[in-house]
């Protein structure tokens, strides 16, 4: 099968990309590469449930061959191998790096390869730190100079020449190291352009084209294959470029993940997968549907500067049914909207506890689950928690072919408490203000897909802002240590260049995860709360009834 070369991640940070491989439920995180040749530290993230053995790890340049003395490009120039135990953590293996440009992994589990494109940086002197460097070399080499002028020459005179040189150099250095702060960075190889080994050791180049020439159309998702219900099967998805019907071959890792596939069973129970790409434009998922009949299908994918977007499949696919399939008992969600603020359940042995302010069409509606007592979930692709919504959907026993018609298919984030509980005058968290039109708000985020949008909505406050400053890789968190302030007020916040976000193994966010988001149609939604706890990703479905507003 042909390799997948163009997809990539932005450079500059750890990459976190969350795989379904096979059976199990993968979070790989690339660490970030700080200089070549260098090493590149692999750390794989299982989750409960995950069976033990061995991942084969391989590393392929993709880029055009820059120098002649190294292994040539397209060919895997290291290898490693991951041993995964049964007990669900973190297990690595360390790779070595020749040169920057664009890269690939394969992750090979002995049945099917995953192929994760990733950007190796090179180390850049950008023009106005060329001028700083310039302007005090002239002015180092101009001072003695001047010196020596002054004290030999008959007219001491001459030596303001030198000295005047000497001035204005330390004049460029200073003007450039100020100004510097203020220009534009170049186009981001990878989150922006392609990369190439051009874009990556010379991305000041002026040959770089305008942003707005390289926006990118929304993509058509099609799938293809079959499975029989309570049998284990692989789905191809296919991504094409909506304009030239080509494969799209640009996808962003986004949210850790280059797609977030959402699949609701006829009963109404959520999968929440990601693919492993094989090819351009294509990617796998090996999935046991628990029930047979049509399921609904919706990916959520980022295109190189053509913004988030969720997009439907039309047909979904179709699970066969299989007589001796074992039966598959409804899960029973709990109830919200009117009179019914709360609700409660035990779920895999956590207690969970659902709220919901007043549930109007057209105003912001928030939505708090409260898992278990203490503050231990773990961030899960980036968020402390996950909010996918459909409807309004018509009573009835098929949920999946309601969500598939629905007018809404949203999915909004927890970045967790808005406040910390130390800070004067400040609130838990949970009396929220709509702060951009009832959408978006502190430590939520949210994008919705509604009819007449082509691929869903990219909302504010959906870029890359699931870093939290100064973590790279550590698992310390801000105002853990000699403050006394606790982690159940430490939010999620948006990154600074360079800086990457914590990994699984931080279990100190909640036991709130609170969600935003306006519904704009009256009617009956299903909703799905995804949180990870002790390694697993607990889904807590809730059925909530959506008042008409006051001028609709």
């Amino acid at each position: 099968m042909a390799g997948a070369s163009a997809d990539s991640a932005a450079a500059g940070a750890d990459v976190s990309v969350a795989q379904s491989l096979g059976d199990r439920e993968l979070t790989i995180v690339l660490r970030r590469v700080t200089s070549v040749p260098g090493p590149l530290r692999v750390d794989v993230v299982t989750h409960a449930g995950t069976a033990p053995g061995r991942l084969a790890l391989a590393v392929t340049p993709t880029g055009p061959q820059a120098d002649s003395s190294l292994p040539v490009a397209g060919a895997p120039t290291a290898r490693g191998v991951v041993e995964l135990g049964g007990t669900p953590g973190m297990y690595s293996a360390t790779l070595d790096m020749d040169r920057p440009g664009p890269w690939e992994l394969a992750i090979d589990d002995g049945a099917r390869v995953a192929r994760i494109p990733f950007v190796v940086p090179a180390q850049v002197t950008s023009p106005p730190e060329r001028l700083v460097y310039l302007g005090f070399v002239v002015a180092g080499v101009l001072l003695p100079v001047s010196v020596v002028i002054a004290v030999r020459a008959e007219r001491s005179a001459w030596a303001l020449l030198p000295a005047g040189g000497m001035v204005a150099g330390v004049a460029v250095s200073v003007t450039a190291a100020l100004l510097s702060a203020s220009l534009p960075l170049p186009p981001q190889p990878g989150g922006q352009v392609d990369p190439t080994v051009d874009t990556v050791t010379d991305p000041y180049s002026p040959k770089q084209p305008m942003i707005s020439d390289y926006s990118r159309p929304p993509v058509l998702l099609t799938v293809e294959g079959s499975v029989t219900a309570g049998r284990p099967g692989d789905l191809d998805l296919v991504v094409l470029d909506a304009a030239t019907g080509a494969p799209a071959d640009d996808l962003l890792v986004h949210d850790s993940a280059l797609m977030h596939l959402l699949v609701v069973a006829p009963g109404g129970g959520l999968s929440h997968l990601h693919p492993i790409r094989v090819a351009p434009g294509r990617y796998r998922i090996h999935l046991t549907a628990p029930e047979a009949g049509r399921y609904a299908v919706s990916a959520e994918v980022a295109r190189r500067c053509g913004g988030v977007q969720m997009v439907r499949a039309p047909s979904g696919f179709v699970a066969l049914p299989d007589a001796a399939a074992p039966p598959v008992k409804p899960s029973v969600p709990l109830r919200l909207g009117g009179a019914d603020k709360s609700a409660s359940m035990v779920l895999d042995g956590t207690s969970i506890t659902v709220e919901a302010t007043d549930a109007v069409a057209g105003e912001p509606t928030t939505i708090t689950a409260k898992v278990g007592d203490t503050a231990d979930l773990q961030p899960w692709l980036g968020m402390v928690g996950h909010l996918i919504m459909a409807g309004p959907l018509p009573d009835g026993s098929d949920i999946a072919a309601a969500v598939a018609n629905s007018p809404v298919w949203g999915h909004a984030h927890s970045m967790g408490p808005t406040s910390m509980p130390d800070m004067p005058g400040m609130s838990g968290g949970h009396d929220m203000k709509d702060m951009s039109g009832g959408h978006d708000v502190p430590g939520t985020s949210s994008r919705h897909d509604l009819p007449g949008q082509r691929g869903g909505q990219d909302m504010p406050g959906m870029g890359s802002g699931h870093d939290m400053p100064g973590m790279s890789g550590e698992h310390d968190m801000p105002g853990q240590h000699d403050t006394g302030t606790t982690a159940r007020g430490v939010m999620l916040m948006p990154p600074v260049n360079g800086e990457s976000p914590p990994d699984e193994t931080v279990a100190a966010y909640g036991p709130d995860a609170p969600f935003t988001f306006t519904f704009p149609i009256a009617g009956r939604y299903r909703l799905w709360i995804q949180v990870e706890r002790d390694y697993t990703v607990l889904t807590v479905p809730i059925v909530l009834d959506v008042a008409p507003g006051a001028h609709r």
